[in-house]
């Protein structure tokens, strides 16, 4: 069964009515793109909510990494997945910071500048940091940190063991588990 074709006529009128009238088509045809684009852009549930939230009230945690190629690398990533598992959760902001040098006087200005965007609780990682991070809290006695992995000796830092076989996965999501649970606690 074959369908009939659409007579010309319809196709010449509109054609007739650009030729004839371009200022109407054309304001005709951005007013059709208006009404197009904000049907898409808009939302359609007629929600008067904000889109986005207001997070800035929210526990801070950082993570200051140590530089590339140190050897606590696999012990910062399960720590960085515990951070946001506890951001997941609500109420935690979970940032992450380089720390390009270990050496303790090189580093205190990165740690000053988690400091400064209201970090709560500053997490370091490794036996490498430790020194870093006992500058930072001599330097920053009000200020919370937690080192993964090394014992400190100042008291307002705690410290979370590191497993004894970082490579494994079990291990490094207990890590994880354990870095969530930390952070959670303080918030």
């Amino acid at each position: 069964m074959r369908l009939p074709a659409l007579p010309a006529r319809p196709l010449h009128r509109l054609a007739g009515l650009v030729r004839g009238h371009p200022v109407i088509a054309a304001v005709t045809a951005a007013a059709l793109l208006a009404v197009l684009s904000l049907a898409v852009l808009l939302p359609g549930d007629g929600s008067t909510q904000p889109r986005a939230a207001n997070v800035s009230r929210n526990f801070r945690a950082c993570l200051l990494v140590s530089p590339a190629g140190a050897t606590d690398a696999r012990l910062s990533q399960a720590s960085w997945r515990g951070m946001q598992d506890a951001a997941r959760s609500g109420g935690v902001n979970a940032q992450r910071f380089p720390a390009p040098t270990v050496d303790a006087k090189a580093a205190l200005p990165y740690f000053n500048g988690a400091v400064q965007h209201h970090c709560r609780l500053i997490v370091t990682v490794g036996t490498g940091m430790r020194p870093a991070t006992e500058a930072a809290a001599r330097a920053n006695p009000h200020q919370e940190f937690v080192i993964i992995g090394a014992a400190p000796a100042r008291p307002h830092i705690a410290a979370i063991a590191a497993p004894d076989d970082p490579g494994k996965d079990q291990a490094e999501e207990d890590l994880a588990d354990k870095v969530s649970a930390f952070i959670a606690a303080r918030r």
